[in-house]
């Protein structure tokens, strides 16, 4: 048996906030946002790999991003890299998702990097286009504040457009229509970042309409950039954000991997014969 043998599998609670923070530091997770992530049941699930000590060897983080569960963020002790901790609470959170009533789980994926391997053993099946995850900056003034929201997901609309968005929503048949023939995006709260899982501009030029979007019903908090996906080949976009203070997450073009929940057909009743053939 390997140390990781020895390890359960378990989902994070605001009881851990101290514990985990001493493991690892996400980007933007500070220790306010990371308690009320562990707090928020409904929208963020952590799940902790846990020794016979009681201490926490692994986690992995993911939220939710409109009906799918969205896995991003793990870290693993270095004694432990190598073993099967990762795929474990990978699978504890596919099956989180499935009890939270999730349509699926997603996933970004480098398509040569390691991870790749882990998207085939989770059954992921990756967006046909290639990807980058840009970051941009959409609010903060001088103390540093950015703006805030009432919920920790939603779906964002961009008004009637004439032409298509410039990458429609990766959640595919799972999101909401916008209305008038607009754009919908599925949105979640990933630290100091709004994740978008489309680009609901019609051209580069109009990545203004979706910050405005973003921006409409927002108040003070935490939020200062946006995170969108775009073309990787697209040229023309990536000279456009140059000088814009734009980001990109990505080393190398991305895939959304997704894989979604078997739907059960649902039950017919089952026609009897009780009473036939009696004479009345």
């Amino acid at each position: 048996m390997t140390a990781e043998d020895d390890c359960v599998v378990r989902p994070l609670t605001p009881g851990d906030a101290e514990e985990v923070l001493a493991l690892v530091t996400f980007d933007g997770l500070g220790a306010g946002r990371l308690a009320e992530e562990l707090a928020a049941a409904n929208d963020y699930h952590w799940m902790g790999l846990i020794d016979p000590a009681g201490r926490i060897r692994a986690v992995h983080r993911s939220m939710r991003w409109g009906d799918h569960l969205l896995l991003k963020g793990v870290f693993v002790e270095k004694s432990l890299r190598g073993s099967g901790a990762v795929l474990r609470l990978a699978f504890a959170l596919r099956e989180a998702a499935r009890a939270a009533g999730c349509a699926g789980i997603a996933a970004w994926v480098e398509p040569h990097e390691p991870e790749a391997a882990l998207a085939r053993v989770l059954r992921l099946r990756l967006s046909s286009t290639l990807l980058h995850r840009f970051e941009v900056r959409i609010a903060e003034d001088d103390e540093g504040r950015g703006i805030g929201f009432a919920e920790n997901s939603g779906v964002l609309t961009v008004g009637a457009a004439a032409g298509p968005p410039l990458v429609p929503d990766l959640l595919g048949s799972q999101a909401k229509r916008a209305p008038h023939g607009g754009s919908a995006a599925r949105w979640v709260i990933d630290g100091r970042r709004i994740v978008l899982s489309a680009c609901p501009a019609r051209t580069i030029a109009d990545l203004g309409e979706v910050v405005s979007a973003v921006r409409a019903p927002a108040g003070t908090g935490p939020v200062t950039t946006m995170e969108l996906p775009l073309p990787a080949g697209d040229l023309a976009i990536a000279l456009a954000l140059t000088g814009t203070g734009a980001k990109r997450l990505s080393r190398t073009p991305v895939r959304l991997g997704r894989w979604d929940f078997p739907v059960k057909p649902a039950t017919r009743p089952v026609a009897t014969t009780a009473g036939a053939g009696r004479s009345g």
